[in-house]
């Protein structure tokens, strides 16, 4: 019988190149001065999704795995509302995805705006994967011995200041090139990346693009980014893959 594990990603960011709104008749921010915070953090919120995840028997059945890209709404009470597909792998495994983050029942520090709770849009990714059993140690990472890159560590990597401080630098970071702005190009571009053991930030590339320019300018910011505080496994650096979902937004 096969087993299963199901994890969050990496990088559960999502990154807007201008602080504005991405619906102005709902109102809903992409990025905010104070973003929305899960009971726990990242962290919690990985811990609380794997437990909820009953995966799919007939996925199981057909050996049917991936990563399933959840969108949603955090609104002015700290609620998970809107939640949707924005990648999806099979429909069994994107239906699950989506009951569970909406079984979510913490209620999250809701996002603000100059001081004033908003609605603010947040992309969680998650991915499921089938094991035999004794390869479950190789699910959570790609390669062996010490060039081994992890997807999930017990000390994951932490960019200076926090996430809030990765979300502002790329945002501060990023020249909206200007074909795109000409031909009103815009959508969210998804950049994965190595978090090596010194901290540096190596073997970028572009997991999900929109435009050659977008794509471009996301995987120019990414490789620019400063040193990291590293992963680690067992109380030993490794190396992380993370993942962030950069939106170029135009007003």
């Amino acid at each position: 019988m096969k087993k299963f594990i199901v994890f969050i990603l990496a990088g559960l960011l999502t990154v807007s190149v201008f602080a504005q709104e991405n619906n102005k008749e709902k109102g809903v921010f992409v990025i905010v001065e104070d973003m929305p915070e899960y009971p726990g953090g990242d962290l919690a919120m990985r811990d609380d999704i794997a437990a909820l995840v009953k995966y799919p028997e007939a996925a199981k059945d057909n050996g049917i795995q991936g990563k399933v890209y959840v969108t949603f709404v955090v609104n002015e009470e700290g609620n998970i509302e809107d939640a949707k597909i924005a990648r999806g792998v099979d429909p069994s495994l994107d239906k699950e995805a989506l009951r569970v983050m909406n079984a979510l029942d913490k209620t999250w520090k809701p996002g603000k705006q100059k001081g004033v709770p908003v609605k603010v849009s947040y992309t969680v990714p998650i991915k499921f994967a089938l094991d035999g059993g004794a390869a479950e140690e190789k699910k959570i990472a790609r390669g062996e011995g010490s060039d081994a890159v992890f997807f999930v560590v017990e000390d994951m990597p932490e960019f200076p200041g926090g996430d809030e401080a990765l979300r502002k630098y790329i945002a501060n970071a990023i020249n909206y090139p200007d074909v795109a702005k000409k031909e009103g190009i815009q959508g969210k571009v998804y950049v994965s990346f190595v978090v090596e053991k010194d901290g540096s930030v190596g073997d970028a590339k572009i997991e999900r693009g929109v435009d050659p320019s977008l794509d471009k300018e996301a995987l120019r910011v990414v490789k620019a980014l400063p040193i990291w505080k590293p992963g680690k496994q067992r109380g030993e650096p490794v190396r992380v893959q993370y993942t962030v979902p950069i939106n170029f937004a135009l007003n």
